[in-house]
């Protein structure tokens, strides 16, 4: 086979992959978009935060279809949320106009980054299993009553707004969704049920992703063709990760993203 298609076809199913994993759990993609550039194709960091925004942009399209179909996300509320990550987004665009970071501190920042996310997801995960065992009956299914009227949330929103500010704010720094920091605010600070959680954290990426990929196509350096290749993939992981998302119990999505979350982690730690 031609090298050429023969790449064609790996970033494809790459992109299929790491979207299927990032639509399921809400995390953008972006924590291992940046990983597989850095580690596998050798991107120098910046290039690969810049030129992952411009994926997460195309997954995250699909996914907040996918679930606005499904009613797991409302825009309204979503908008609202996205207006504080796209914030964060330009305060770190001007912080970071005047003090440039070495790519090398990008790299470490952006693999404890990864860290302390699969820590806390693996400790959410075995706290949700605990929880199950205690309670003898499921919990794992969507609710799909719950209230997603931002009326009933405007107590709450008022502690969520600095964590979606560092949502946007690393969004923008490092290359990630942002869906790190806003899966767990909006199931532990906002009380939103995981699944619900997830798919909001999907919408407010896509909002995020419009505007952060407008300041690197300017500011930074984005491959598009590469950003094309495995964005293409997303599109299909992203539609097939949404459909079944609801499917699987919270236990297994939350334990599953965190193991592959550790092992990026460490890998990017190491020097090369």
């Amino acid at each position: 086979m031609d090298i050429f298609w023969f790449t064609i076809i790996i970033f494809f199913l790459v992109g299929i992959l790491f979207n299927f994993i990032s639509s399921i759990v809400g995390i953008g993609g972006g924590v291992l978009n940046v990983a597989f550039f850095t580690i596998f194709i050798s991107f120098p960091i910046n290039i690969a935060i810049d030129t992952s925004t411009f994926v997460i942009l195309i997954s995250s399209s699909v996914g907040f279809i996918s679930y606005l179909k499904q009613k797991r996300t409302n825009l309204k509320l979503s908008l609202i949320y996205s207006l504080f990550s796209i914030l964060g987004s330009f305060i770190s665009t001007i912080i970071f106009s005047f003090f440039i970071l070495d790519n090398y501190v990008l790299k470490i920042i952006f693999a404890t980054v990864l860290l302390l996310t699969s820590v806390n997801m693996m400790n959410k995960a075995y706290r949700t299993k605990k929880k199950q065992n205690l309670n003898e009956t499921p919990i794992d299914s969507t609710n799909e009553n719950y209230d997603l009227n931002l009326s009933s949330k405007k107590k709450e929103l008022k502690k969520g707004i600095p964590l979606f500010m560092l949502a946007g704010f690393l969004a923008n720094l490092i290359g990630i969704g942002g869906g790190v920091v806003n899966v767990p605010s909006l199931n532990i600070v906002l009380g939103y049920p995981i699944h619900n959680a997830t798919a909001i954290s999907i919408s407010i990426i896509f909002f995020t992703a419009i505007v952060n990929t407008i300041i690197k196509s300017i500011y930074g350096h984005i491959e598009y063709l590469i950003g094309l290749l495995l964005g293409s993939g997303t599109i299909v992981g992203a539609l097939v990760g949404s459909s079944i998302s609801k499917k699987i119990p919270r236990f297994y999505l939350q334990l599953i993203v965190a193991v592959v979350l550790i092992i990026l982690a460490i890998n990017m730690y190491i020097p090369r």
